[in-house]
C-alpha cells in the first residue's frame, strides 16, 4: 500500500468545453478545480452478520390462512410486507411506497424464477394502470415467448414502462421476431429448456455454427444471460426503446420527437432486416445465405463479415448537426460517425441473433463494438477491425484511461484489461465522518489532459469500496457524490489520486465525505398484550445478495425528468430488517426512519420468527431496507398470516374505530378530526408534529357509537398557533389505535 501525504491543493479553472467529437452521448462537465486530500487506508469494514439460522417450526394447531412469498429486489428505504386489517380480521399485501396487485403476483408467477425478484421490484414502480397494462402482457403471451418478454420488462426502468414511449406490441414484436428470424437464420437455433406451463427456472439461449482456427465446424450455445441481455433486449444503449418514424430529424436534446405509433413508427429489429432502399443491399438477402456465425479461420460467408459489409455499404462516416442514438434513424440518413455506427452495428447483430454490445472510452472520445464468439471480440465494420483490440492503442497511439462495456440498462463494465497492454487499479473506499462505509455511492474518474476530462463513474459496494481498472500514464482524479455529502464538498472539484500511473500497481484510497450518513433508529418495544393468541405472523426470510445500485449516466429516457437506476448484482447475502409496526409508527418510520416496533429481527441475512396480533388495531409486517444508503437486497422470504382455530377472541371484542379522516385537508385555520367507533367508549385523541411531539391532546373523550368530530383550531395545548406543516392525528381507544395525516397551510 502506497504511503500518502496530506496536501492541500487548490487550482481555479473553467467549466470543460465540449469539443467535435464521434460520440453520441451527453456531454459531461467537469471543473478544473481540484482539492487533494489524502487519508491513510486502514482495514476495509466489514459488518459482522447476526443470522438466526434456525428454522420456523410452528404448532400444528396454527392454521395458515394466506401465503405471502417474496422473491423481491427491496431497494433502499423502501418495505415489502403483509398489512393486518383489523376491520375485517383479514390480511392484504403491502408495500412502501410501492405495492403490487394480484393481477401482478399472477404474472410474477407465470415468468421464470429466476428473474421474479427484478420483475416483482419493477412492477410495483408503476402506476396502477401501467402496471395492470405490463402484468396483463405476461399473462396474455403464450410459450415460448413468455421468458423474453418477462426479461425484457424486469429490465426496463419503471420511467420507461410509464411512459406513453413504452407499447407492450413493440415487446411482442420484438419477441415473436426472434422466433422468426431464427428459423430463416442458417446458421442459428433457438434452444427451450422449460416454459411457463412447467414453470421454475425455465430459460432460453440460442445455438449457432462456426468455424474454428482449422476449419471445422462447430457449434457453440450462446450462456443465458448473454441471450437475454445482447441478443432479446430491445434497448441498445441511450436509446429509449420505441417505434420510430425514420424521416423525422431527430431532436439532439431530447431524443424523443420522432417517436410515433405504427404504421408510421418503426422498430429496428424488423424494420432493417427487410429495409429496402434504392440500390442499397437487403439485408436479409444477405444473412440467409450464411452458414456460420463467425469463421476465425479467414474464410468468408460469416454473418460477422456479411454485416460489415452491409454497414459499409449503407453508411458514409460523415455527420452534420443531427446525431441520432435511433438505429431507425441512423439508417435513413445512411451517415454517422463511430457513435451513430457503434449504435447501428449492435442493432444489425442483435436482430441476426448475434450478442452484441458497444464499448466506449469517454475520456479518448470513441466508441466501438463487441460480439461474443465464445468470449467477447473487438469489432469495428467501419474500420474493418475484427478481433484486434490493442489497434486503439499500438496503432492510434490511444493512452487509454477506462475502456467500458455498455449494458442496456446503463450499467458500466470496466473492460480495460482487453484494450491495454499497461494495466493499474485504483480502489477506493467512501466513508462517512464516523468512518462508516457508504454503500451506492457515486465515484467519478477524472483524468488530468491540460482540463479535467471525465473517465468514468462507478457505485460502491456494501462495504463502500470500488475498483477502477485502467490504463498506465495517466494523471487521475476523483470525486464522490452521495445523497448527505460530497467529498470534496465543492460540487465539480476533483481530489489529486495519482500523477502518472503505473502498470502493475495497485492505488488505494479513502474519500471521506465530511458528514455523517442517516442511520436509522427502531427503539424495540416489547410485545403487546394479547389476552387470547388467536392470530399470528409468522416469518422466514434469507438474502440472496444484494444490487449495487446506481443512476444511469446515458438513458434518453431522462428527458421525462427522472433518471433510472441500474443494478449490478452481487452474490453476497446482505442484510435487511423484518419488523411488526402500529400505524404510528410505521408512519415515523415512513417519514424519517425514526420510531418504534414489535418483533424486530435485523439487520441480518436471515432469520425466522412470530409475532401474536392482538386485536384492535391495524398491524403491519415488513421487510424493511431502510439501513442502506443506496444498494438494494435480494429477499427470499415467505410471510404467513395464521389462525389457531382452537380459540376465540369474541367476547372479547374490542372497539373498531373506523374511517379516520380530516375536513379540509388541507386546512388553514381550523379542521374537522373525524372517525366512527362501533360502540360507546372512552378515547384518547393525539395531534403531533413530526418529530413525535405531542403538541395538541384530548384525552378521556366520551364517544357515543356511530360518527364521531373533534374539533381543531390549529393551536397547541398552549393555546399557540402552530406552524405550517405535515402533522400527525391519532386516536386510540383500549387496544386501538389509528392514525391518520393533515397539512396546515397559512
Amino acid at each position: 500500500m502506497k504511503k500518502l501525504y496530506l496536501i492541500l491543493i487548490v487550482l481555479v479553472g473553467t467549466t470543460l468545453l465540449a469539443a467535435e467529437r464521434g460520440l453520441t452521448v451527453n456531454e459531461i462537465p467537469v471543473s478544473d478545480e481540484v482539492t487533494t486530500v489524502s487519508t491513510p487506508v486502514p482495514a476495509f469494514f466489514n459488518n459482522e452478520s447476526k443470522a438466526n439460522k434456525s428454522k420456523l417450526e410452528f404448532p400444528k394447531s396454527w392454521d395458515t390462512l394466506q401465503e405471502l412469498n417474496f422473491n423481491y429486489r427491496l431497494p433502499a428505504k423502501q418495505q415489502v410486507g403483509m398489512q393486518f386489517m383489523n376491520l375485517t380480521h383479514n390480511v392484504q399485501p403491502f408495500g412502501y411506497p410501492y405495492s403490487l396487485s394480484e393481477t401482478a403476483f399472477q404474472a410474477i408467477n407465470k415468468s421464470p424464477e429466476w428473474l421474479q425478484a427484478e420483475l416483482s421490484s419493477v412492477l410495483a414502480q408503476l402506476e396502477p394502470e401501467k402496471q395492470l397494462l405490463w402484468s396483463n402482457l405476461i399473462l396474455s403471451t403464450q410459450d415460448p415467448y413468455v421468458d423474453e418478454i418477462a426479461f425484457c420488462i424486469a429490465y426496463s426502468s419503471p420511467q420507461y414502462l410509464n411512459s406513453t414511449f413504452a407499447l407492450p406490441e413493440l415487446f411482442t414484436e420484438n419477441a415473436t421476431a426472434i422466433y422468426s428470424l431464427a428459423t430463416e437464420l442458417p446458421y442459428v437455433e433457438i434452444i427451450d429448456t422449460g416454459n411457463s406451463a412447467t414453470g421454475g427456472n425455465y430459460y432460453s439461449t440460442t445455438r449457432y455454427f462456426k468455424k474454428n482456427t482449422n476449419g471445422e465446424m462447430q457449434q457453440v450455445t450462446v450462456p443465458q444471460e448473454i441471450y437475454y441481455w445482447y441478443i432479446v433486449h430491445p434497448k441498445l444503449t441511450d436509446e429509449i426503446a420505441a417505434y420510430i418514424n425514420p424521416t423525422v430529424i431527430e431532436n439532439n436534446s431530447n431524443h424523443n420527437n420522432n417517436i410515433a405509433a405504427p404504421p408510421t413508427g418503426k422498430f429496428w429489429r424488423t424494420y432493417l432486416y427487410n429495409l429496402q432502399e434504392g440500390d442499397y443491399p437487403v439485408l436479409s438477402d444477405t444473412l440467409v445465405q450464411c452458414q456460420t456465425l463467425f469463421n476465425r479461420d479467414g474464410t468468408g460467408n460469416d454473418a460477422i463479415r456479411t454485416i460489415q459489409w452491409w454497414i459499409n455499404q449503407q453508411m458514409s462516416f460523415t455527420s452534420n448537426n443531427e446525431r441520432p442514438h435511433q438505429p431507425v434513424r441512423i439508417i435513413t440518413k445512411h451517415f454517422g460517425r463511430c457513435g451513430e455506427y457503434a449504435d447501428l452495428t449492435a442493432a444489425v447483430a442483435r436482430l441476426a441473433l448475434i450478442p452484441c454490445t458497444s464499448i466506449i472510452s469517454i475520456s479518448t472520445d470513441h466508441t466501438w463494438n463487441e460480439f461474443w464468439d465464445e468470449n467477447w471480440v473487438a469489432w469495428e465494420p467501419v474500420n474493418g477491425y475484427i478481433d484486434d483490440p490493442l489497434v486503439y492503442e499500438n496503432g492510434w497511439g490511444k493512452v487509454f484511461g477506462s475502456v467500458i462495456e455498455i449494458r442496456s440498462d446503463g450499467l458500466f463494465t470496466p473492460v480495460t484489461d482487453r484494450y491495454s497492454e499497461g494495466l493499474c487499479h485504483i480502489t477506493i473506499q467512501v466513508v462517512d465522518s464516523n468512518q462508516r462505509p457508504v454503500d451506492g455511492a457515486r465515484v467519478v474518474l477524472a483524468i488530468l489532459d491540460g482540463s479535467n476530462v471525465f473517465d468514468c463513474d462507478q457505485y460502491t459496494n456494501n462495504n463502500g469500496i470500488v475498483t477502477f481498472t485502467v490504463g498506465e500514464n495517466r494523471n487521475y482524479r476523483g470525486r464522490t457524490e452521495t445523497t448527505f455529502g460530497y467529498f470534496p464538498e465543492v460540487v465539480g472539484t476533483y481530489t489529486q489520486l495519482v500523477e502518472n500511473s503505473v502498470a502493475g500497481e495497485n492505488y488505494q484510497f479513502i474519500f471521506t465525505v465530511p458528514a455523517v450518513m442517516p442511520e436509522p433508529s427502531l427503539e424495540e418495544l416489547p410485545p403487546p398484550e394479547d389476552p387470547v393468541q388467536d392470530f399470528q405472523f409468522a416469518v422466514s426470510f434469507s438474502s440472496d445478495g444484494y444490487y449495487i445500485t446506481g443512476y444511469s449516466l446515458w438513458d434518453d429516457i431522462y428527458s421525462l425528468g427522472s433518471r433510472p437506476y441500474h443494478y449490478k448484482l452481487v452474490e453476497t447475502p446482505a442484510e435487511a430488517n423484518f419488523m411488526v409496526l402500529d400505524i404510528d409508527n410505521l408512519l415515523f418510520w415512513q417519514l424519517d426512519c425514526l420510531g418504534s416496533g414489535y418483533s424486530h429481527l435485523g439487520p441480518v441475512t436471515e432469520a425466522n420468527g412470530t409475532f401474536s396480533i392482538p386485536l384492535g388495531s391495524d398491524w403491519y409486517a415488513i421487510m424493511d431496507n431502510s439501513y442502506q444508503h443506496r444498494n438494494a437486497v435480494k429477499i427470499n422470504a415467505s410471510l404467513l398470516f395464521q389462525h389457531n382455530g382452537t380459540q376465540t377472541q369474541d367476547e372479547l371484542a374490542p372497539v373498531i374505530l373506523t374511517n379516520l379522516s380530516s375536513y379540509p385537508n388541507p386546512f388553514k385555520t381550523e379542521a374537522y378530526l373525524s372517525f366512527e367507533s362501533s360502540k360507546n367508549c372512552l378515547a384518547e385523541i393525539t395531534v403531533y408534529n413530526l418529530k413525535g411531539q405531542t403538541l395538541r391532546s384530548w384525552k378521556d373523550v366520551s364517544l357515543k357509537s356511530g360518527a364521531c368530530n373533534i374539533f381543531w383550531d390549529g393551536k397547541d395545548n398552549k393555546g399557540l398557533s402552530v406552524p405550517a406543516g405535515v402533522y400527525i392525528w391519532k386516536v386510540q381507544s383500549g387496544n386501538q389505535t389509528l392514525s391518520s395525516k393533515m397539512l396546515f397551510l397559512k
